[in-house]
């Protein structure tokens, strides 16, 4: 099985697709890439929007998407992309942005992390509210950040593309293939310049490590 843990399809949710025309070409070629789920996880963030108004927005335009779906089209998971801020863990309601059936939650860091400034937020959201947190494309943050917060139990999301990166791709192997804590690849698909290409290049790259990836991703999600 396939899996796209993180990708920006629902048309107008937020700036990955501006209109269905362009979420329908992303189904495409997802479909053409051989997945069999595609998780829509537009941004979420909770400093600028209120969480009904976005749960709102992501139901219409989910439906949207949904209503025009070809038949052979990959099996649609809604969720979000969380962008982590101070006080979120105090939101009622936090719990609708996780995957269908799970407490699991897709979490990107601020550019202005620090351990000092969060530690009551993710203490929250981990203990608190007992969210399953998958930390969104660490191939974009420090080591230093990487390993501390994966020590605490986060799991994490690596993207495509750092496989196919020179200054990135060795980093990113070496952690698919060493950290059990690794449980979720993702095109983060905006838009179709890029498409499934860097997706495709990972899959041939990790060889078996993608297998075992993937074997993970439908556990966590209980697929």
């Amino acid at each position: 099985m396939n899996i796209d843990f993180h990708a920006h399809i629902l048309p107008g949710a937020d700036h990955g697709s501006s209109s269905l025309a362009t979420s329908l070409r992303q189904v495409r070629l997802a479909r053409r890439a051989r997945i069999d789920v595609l998780a829509a996880t537009p941004h979420f963030y909770p400093e600028q929007e209120s969480l009904s108004d976005f749960l709102k927005r992501r139901r219409e335009t989910a439906l949207c998407l949904r209503e025009a779906l070809p038949i052979n089209a990959p099996k649609i998971l809604v969720a979000a992309e969380t962008h982590l801020c101070r006080g979120m863990e105090d939101i009622d309601g936090l719990e609708r942005l996780c995957f269908p059936g799970t407490n699991v939650l897709l979490l990107e860091l601020p550019h202005d992390f620090s351990i000092r400034a969060y530690e009551q937020t993710l203490d929250g959201l981990q203990y608190g509210k007992k969210l399953d947190i998958v930390l969104a494309h660490i191939d974009r943050y420090p080591d230093a950040t990487v390993d501390f917060l994966l020590a605490l139990g986060f799991r994490a999301q690596i993207n495509a593309e750092s496989f196919c990166r020179f200054r990135k791709r060795r980093r990113s192997m070496a952690w698919a293939k060493e950290l059990d804590s690794v449980v979720a690849l993702g095109s983060d698909i905006h838009g179709c310049d890029v498409g499934y290409r860097d997706f495709l290049k990972m899959k041939e790259r990790l060889g078996k490590t993608y297998e075992i990836i993937m074997g993970r991703t439908r556990r966590l999600l209980k697929l």
